[in-house]
């Protein structure tokens, strides 16, 4: 038998448009049917959910997540995982790709094995749809946070290695394009469906156009660790505001970028090509205090995570946050901060067809939210994982 549920009397975010009083049906995980309450026939057995005076939204996606409330994906268990899981789903995210760190060969098999088995067996909070590798491909120079001992050249073997321990779930590759290697793996990943993208980098404006034109869609929390902007040499941050081709993840805490760069960038890229990340790390969720990233120790005070150089590690920043960040402080209407937070992220790692927007036939991957983007409730394929 199958079961049905239904969300009914809140305000509905759908990808054409938003309907008072709306309705969200779903059975067996899947949406059925999306639309006005009179409009739509809803089974009497069904399991009603009232909405009234909430936003019912897509479920967030984070495409760059190393952990949150104390767990971290180097951590390489799959409890590990299920710990952030949980923890991401109390703030709105209904599927991330768990996001690694530079470090040894045998230490990044351990964290994909840990997401591939995660995948496998489930959690009991937001789904993994695959992992992300930040590094170790990446320049010294740009290495932000990432321990020094382990960046490296590309190295196709090793990728290759990591690729079938995966059982083919990578679905993201942050690297430097002006790297000695780089363009055979961009080109590798292409051939593979993984998304090439630019980050801690330091190349010029050439080489990031020739890594676009070899493949690369993507880059890495804009304007962070990458050759900035010059009227002469437009480096990195020039190719991908110039450049419809890369999508651009943004960071929105308002500590790695400035709310004018933020406008900037959303006036430039437009509401389809930005993606909003949380690049959080174990101290998400935590208290202020000492916590790792990695072997490096990181300092948490008021909020903000760095190294004991005074350098940015990662943020404490949640999806929920996120969304309401960049509405407060861009001026980014709901729908678009929504879309920024759940199609966009979909599209980058080709998760679209199942997930990032409220439509018969994808997967029931919910967030019922109030005005000021607190979560009421998370439902992961149908299932309520989190209740305020």
């Amino acid at each position: 038998m199958k079961k049905t549920g239904v969300i009914e009397n809140g305000t509905v975010i759908t990808p054409s448009k938003t309907i008072e009083k709306g309705v969200v049906v779903f059975e067996d995980g899947k949406i059925t049917a999306v639309g006005q309450k009179n409009r739509i026939k809803v089974a009497r057995t069904a399991e009603v959910i009232d909405a009234s005076g909430k936003i019912v939204a897509p479920g967030f996606i984070d495409i760059h997540i190393h952990g949150g409330k104390g767990r971290d994906l180097m951590d390489a268990s799959h409890e590990a995982v299920k710990e952030i899981a949980k923890f991401l789903a109390s703030h709105g995210t209904t599927s991330f790709v768990p996001t690694t760190i530079s470090a040894t060969h045998s230490k990044l098999l351990r964290a994909i094995k840990a997401v591939k088995t995660a995948m496998k067996k489930g959690t009991d909070g937001a789904e993994v749809l695959g992992a992300h590798l930040e590094g170790p491909y990446i320049n010294l120079d740009k290495r932000g946070a990432h321990d020094a001992n382990y960046v490296r050249l590309p190295s196709m073997d090793e990728f290759e290695e990591i690729w079938e321990a995966s059982d083919c779930a990578v679905k993201l590759v942050t690297l430097a394009p002006e790297l000695e290697g780089s363009e055979m793996l961009i080109q590798r990943l292409r051939e593979l469906g993984i998304v090439a993208s630019i980050g801690h980098s330091n190349a010029t404006y050439t080489q990031a156009v020739d890594a676009i034109k070899h493949g690369a869609r993507h880059a890495t929390h804009m304007f962070n660790r990458m050759s900035v902007f010059d009227p002469r040499e437009p480096g990195v941050v020039g190719a991908v505001l110039i450049h419809d081709e890369l999508t651009a993840e943004l960071i929105c805490d308002s500590i790695h970028v400035h709310p004018a760069a933020m406008s900037l960038l959303t006036r430039v890229k437009g509401s389809e090509k930005v993606v909003l990340v949380t690049d959080a790390i174990r101290a998400a969720g935590m208290p202020d205090g000492e916590y790792t990233l990695g072997k490096q120790p990181i300092i948490v005070k008021d909020g903000i995570s760095r190294l004991e150089s005074g350098d940015l590690a990662g943020s404490t920043l949640t999806m929920d946050k996120a969304v309401r960040n960049i509405i407060r402080l861009v001026g980014t209407p709901l729908q678009t901060a929504v879309k920024m937070s759940t199609i966009n992220p979909a599209v980058v790692v080709n998760v679209d067809g199942n997930k990032g927007s409220l439509e018969p036939g994808k997967d029931a991957d919910i967030v019922i939210i109030d005005d000021e983007i607190n979560v009421h409730l998370t439902i992961v394929k149908g299932k309520i994982v989190y209740r305020s």
